[in-house]
């Protein structure tokens, strides 16, 4: 079976700034400039500051600059497809490439212009190569702070209405309620559990609150199951399989709910004999596993319809993705199979307990 657990990085998830654009670029210069102060600072002190030693120096720590730019700008299309990790690597090595190039060239023209002989002290390049390597990487790890601040509070903002208008979406409000008004005349007792049900899910869907704990997270997927079984009756079969404790364990709220609804809404309610739904949560060692499986209506054997049931699955996984990796800070993963007439969801993930 193949997973998607791990994603490419996105254009809009690129956590260097775009510096084929002027203001990436001036961003980038400021801090060169500010660095070429810095070093000047350091090498003469405010007493006896040297201008023209920092004009030198600043336009060197420019060059270094504008050539990073240019290598970081042509290489941003050809690395989209890498993990953060691998552009963060990729990209810190062409900086240094760059300080190296330029120390290179500024070796060479001095020796010429002293002596008329093109050569180059290795020691000095290694030393450019060493002092470019520092405010590099403390410049490519803010930029990621950065980039990761500013995913968190758009996933905060975003999940919490998605989570909310998965929870309250139009289908699932019409069919509960038309499943109460059904009731109410034939079954009574059916329907005050509907509704009973219904106000436990709305109230924990509206609470403020951007942790749960996952034994509340499962307490609302049953309520929500519960609400389906009485709305499909027999078309419906579902079963859990708990092998760990779930009070000391923090998630985001409906992780498994917006799982569990979509499993329903594309899994089993399209199918005339319905279908059923397995979920089952596991510690494996350091990680907490959480495997959901639901059945997909015949025949997915058509591409066209397959299609249309894994892409409704795949709105819902895309969000969750996010607010996973926002929640845990990339300590979880989201990976989706599709085998034989079966959905496979895991949700991989290094728990917050308390």
């Amino acid at each position: 079976m193949s997973d998607s657990g791990k994603n490419p990085t996105q254009i809009g998830d690129y956590f260097i700034p775009d510096l084929c654009r002027g203001q990436g670029l001036l961003g980038l210069s400021a801090i060169a400039a500010l660095s070429a102060v810095l070093i000047a600072l350091l090498h003469s002190g405010i007493g006896d500051f040297d201008f023209l030693w920092l004009g030198k120096i600043g336009l060197f720590v420019c060059w270094i600059a504008l050539i990073s730019a240019l290598f970081l700008c042509r290489a941003r299309p050809y690395l989209t497809n890498l993990s953060p990790p691998q552009v963060a690597l990729i990209n810190y090595l062409l900086v240094l490439l760059a300080a190296a190039l330029c120390a290179v060239a500024a070796e060479y023209w001095n020796s010429y212009s002293a002596s008329g002989i093109w050569q180059a002290d290795p020691i000095s390049i290694l030393n450019t190569v060493l002092i470019t390597a520092i405010p590099a990487g403390v410049i490519l790890r803010l930029y990621y702070l950065q980039q990761r601040l500013y995913q968190q509070q758009s996933a905060s903002l975003e999940a919490r209405l998605a989570a909310l208008q998965a929870t309250i979406r139009p289908h699932f409000l019409f069919n509960s309620m038309n499943s109460l008004a059904t009731l109410i005349r034939i079954d009574a007792d059916k329907a005050e559990r509907i509704v009973e049900n219904l106000c436990d899910l709305f109230r924990y869907a509206l609470k403020d609150s951007k942790s749960v704990t996952l034994k509340e997270e499962v307490d609302a997927c049953e309520r929500y199951l519960e609400i389906e079984k009485l709305r499909l009756d027999e078309r419906l079969e579902y079963s859990w399989d708990i092998k760990t404790a779930l009070s000391d364990i923090r998630v985001p709220p409906l992780i498994l709910q917006s799982l569990i609804e979509n499993a329903v809404f594309h899994g089993v309610q399209p199918a005339i004999q319905g279908g059923s739904i397995y979920i089952v949560i596991y510690r494996c060692g350091d990680w907490l596993t959480i495997d959901l499986v639901n059945s997909l209506p015949e025949p997915t054997n058509n591409h066209a319809a397959l299609s249309e049931i894994t892409s409704g699955h795949q709105l819902a996984l895309d969000n969750l993705r996010c607010r996973l990796d926002a929640f845990f800070s990339g300590g979880a993963e989201l990976q989706e199979t599709v085998f034989k007439n079966h959905y496979h969801t895991r949700i991989l993930l290094k728990p917050l307990e308390g």
